[in-house]
């Protein structure tokens, strides 16, 4: 089932559920007060006939004088009047209907005082009566016909449901209309979905149109896109940079085995061949360590928590100092409390730290700063040029005067990425005497 026929389904329901509400009340309120008129009325005129009745000059001892029937006429009107006198028998206007008298009427004119409500029906006409007893024995009684009354509830019986099932469809075929209108961007958007899907092209996008909520979601989309194709075209680069790296490292094993194969190679070389390998199989080694980091994704593995740089620091130069014989020390200042997840963090100042012990020759002073939401490794090795600076964050990337160095140019790619997931920023500044500064500036 659509969108469109869901909704116009449920405006239809509701419309519906709302109008039979207000149908049922209505015809209750409209039945209650035209029989309530009915009612009032019909005590009204009974009223006023005993209140005659009470008199001395409406009892000449002739109940069929003329008061007697100028009262009846007088306090007809639309209603029926009759006046049941003791001895007498009804007395009504001629060719009015006679109210036929019951158990109950005889047994108030016993008491000589009473009221009661009934009905009956003549020719087809139903009438609503009112009956009085008077304590001389009379029986005032006043009817009215209900016909007008109950042929208007009837009408409403009929017309409400009428009216409520047109409201229905009314509102069924505004509500389809307007859903299809909403609808209408959000199918083109899935259409699109469904497309890209299928043909893997991300480089088409979305068409946005108008200013609503449809438009925005058009333009996350689109934003989306945009964070796949440059994601993609990352994977693809790490791939391929990756397969360049390997290839060198690869290559050189292949040549040192087929040299192993050889029957006639001396011992010297042999052990020279073999350390070779060793050295590279590590490389090895720390090449897929860093990709692998790289290419995980560190956002999704844990949340950013509040970390104390010092602490970090502690923990990844007591590591290191413990692998080198280079002096490291620490230099810790105020407000070095950020936002950060640990693992990534600490990777990122290993791979500084470690950068940093390369780079001094594996004897030269290394320094840690750490403060005003910053961490910094200062060492004294051969620097780094200002045409090489604004590369060194690049994944493979080396400075031509440190190619000739072990290493796969990928740690400092790993420190810049850790910077761009936090939204800090990663820089390298020339060291007074010699040397890199590297470091990342938090911003929380």
């Amino acid at each position: 089932m659509t969108l469109r026929t869901r909704f116009a389904l449920v405006t239809a329901v509701v419309v519906l559920a709302i109008s039979a509400v207000i149908g049922v009340g209505a015809y209750r309120i409209a039945s209650t007060q035209l029989r309530n008129q009915i009612d009032n009325g019909l005590e009204s005129r009974a009223a006023r006939l005993v209140q005659m009745l009470d008199r001395p000059q409406m009892r000449p001892g002739d109940f069929f004088g003329r008061d007697v029937r100028d009262a009846i006429l007088d306090t007809e009107l639309d209603a029926l009047t009759q006046l049941d006198l003791p001895g007498t028998g009804p007395v009504g206007r001629q060719g009015n209907p006679v109210i036929p008298s019951t158990a109950a009427d005889t047994a108030m004119v016993a008491v000589g005082a009473g009221k009661r409500w009934s009905s009956f029906s003549h020719d087809g006409t139903d009438y609503r009566v009112l009956t009085v007893a008077v304590a001389d024995g009379t029986l005032v009684r006043v009817a009215k016909d209900t016909g007008l009354v109950d042929s208007s509830l009837g009408a409403m019986r009929t017309w409400f449901p009428v009216l409520a099932l047109l409201s229905a469809l009314v509102a069924a075929a505004v509500g389809w209309w307007f859903a299809r209108r909403v609808s209408a961007p959000i199918e083109s958007l899935a259409e699109a979905a469904e497309g890209i899907a299928a043909t893997q092209d991300l480089s088409q996008p979305i068409e946005v149109s108008g200013t609503g909520e449809v438009a925005r979601l058009s333009g996350s989309f689109n934003t989306m896109l945009t964070a796949l194709r440059a994601s993609i075209a990352r994977q693809r680069q790490l791939v391929q940079d990756a397969s360049h790296e390997l290839r060198t490292p690869l290559t050189s094993l292949r040549a040192n085995t087929e040299l192993l194969g050889r029957t006639d190679l001396p011992t010297d070389d042999r052990e020279a061949i073999l350390s070779d390998m060793r050295a590279e199989i590590d490389e090895l080694v720390e090449l897929s360590a860093e990709l692998s980091a790289l290419a995980s994704d560190q956002k999704t593995q844990e949340d950013p928590v509040a970390v104390d740089l010092a602490d970090v620091a502690a923990e990844v130069v007591g590591r290191a100092q413990r692998r080198t014989t280079a002096p490291i020390t620490i230099h810790t200042g105020d407000d070095a409390v950020v936002t950060a997840r640990p693992s990534q963090l600490e990777r990122a100042v290993s791979n500084l730290v470690d950068n940093a012990i390369k780079f001094s020759g594996g004897t030269g002073p290394v320094e840690v700063h750490v403060g005003n939401k910053r961490i910094e490794v200062r060492d004294r090795g051969p620097g780094i040029s200002d045409d090489d600076k604004p590369r060194v964050f690049d994944r493979f990337y080396r400075a031509v005067a440190t190619r000739s160095m072990p290493g796969s140019g990928l740690g400092l790619a790993i420190v810049g990425q850790f910077a761009d997931d936090h939204g800090a920023s990663a820089y390298v500044l020339d060291n007074a005497g010699g040397g890199a500064i590297v470091g990342i500036q938090f911003t929380a």
